[in-house]
């Protein structure tokens, strides 16, 4: 596993419980860090599970990004024009097989739906007014009623939009049922990435598509290579990213698999500058 942090020119990072704190925003002291990181030379790359509207400010607005990795490197977005450059879709034949062979778990109250399409999250408006009555736990209720646009009929859209969807993210309210609804959906078509970042949602998108397959884009395009490029990430659909795109660093608050996949764990959580710390003890 490569571990040389001499001669870093590129950082990628996880957003949401990696880089970003409790609040979604970037501390004093990570700015700070990252600002430096840019005057020594080195690209900064946000990758995320996030479609790109949903992404805060204080990422959209960080000097040193060129592109951004979104909807688990479904869609790339040259920050600067703020245009999408790159995009591996679900097939329409995938989104309708999905939908029909989990439609009983969402009949019966078991599941409900997140659609990501030309950067937007969509989901019902019953979920958004509601989200603990899907399991969603208290802390996170603030980013889904900030993050996601409504809509009244959520499977409609979802079938009107089938050729056009990042991400179909399903929200399991109870997480038992995870790998029943994975195994089911993998039975219906094997043309597609499943991940997860949370246990309580599932995150479906192109088989081509996947944050390590994000990063490599992006990686070319910057002309950057893996062996020098630190990847910072806390969950599960991190893991491949932080083995495979770069020097994996995981987060202290990081999921075992995550962890376990880094060549470098954080002294701190997130909510403690993690990052900025690695960064001022190892790179800057």
């Amino acid at each position: 596993m490569q571990t040389d942090l001499s001669n870093i020119n590129c950082i990628a990072f996880d957003l949401d419980d990696t880089i970003l704190n409790k609040d979604k925003e970037l501390s004093a002291r990570t700015k700070n860090a990252l600002a430096a990181a840019v005057k020594k030379g080195i690209s900064l790359v946000p990758v995320s599970g996030r479609s790109y509207a949903t992404f805060p400010a204080c990422i959209r607005d960080l000097d040193g990004v060129s592109y951004a990795v979104t909807s688990n490197g479904s869609a790339i977005y040259d920050q600067t024009a703020g245009i999408r450059v790159h995009e591996s879709l679900l097939e329409a034949r995938d989104v309708r097989s999905i939908m029909q062979s989990v439609g009983h778990f969402f009949l019966e109250g078991q599941i409900t739906y997140e659609a990501f399409v030309d950067g937007f999250a969509y989901a019902s408006g019953d979920y958004i007014a509601q989200p603990g009555k899907y399991g969603i736990p208290a802390g996170a209720v603030p980013y889904v009623r900030q993050t996601r646009q409504p809509e009244k009929f959520i499977i409609d859209f979802i079938f009107e939009n089938a050729g056009k969807l990042e991400s179909l993210d399903l929200i399991i309210k109870e997480t038992g049922l995870f790998r029943m609804i994975e195994n089911t959906i993998k039975r219906a078509t094997g043309n597609i990435y499943i991940t997860s970042s949370v246990p309580y949602r599932m995150e479906i998108s192109s088989k081509d598509s996947g944050k390590p397959a994000g990063l490599g884009y992006v990686q070319n395009l910057l002309g950057i290579s893996p062996e020098t490029t630190l990847v910072f990430g806390d969950a599960d659909n991190d893991t491949q990213m932080l083995r495979s795109s770069g020097i994996g660093v995981a987060m202290k608050n990081a999921t075992p698999g995550c962890a376990e996949a880094a060549a470098f764990m954080t002294d701190y959580t997130f909510n403690e500058d993690g990052v900025a710390d690695f960064l001022e003890k190892n790179i800057l």
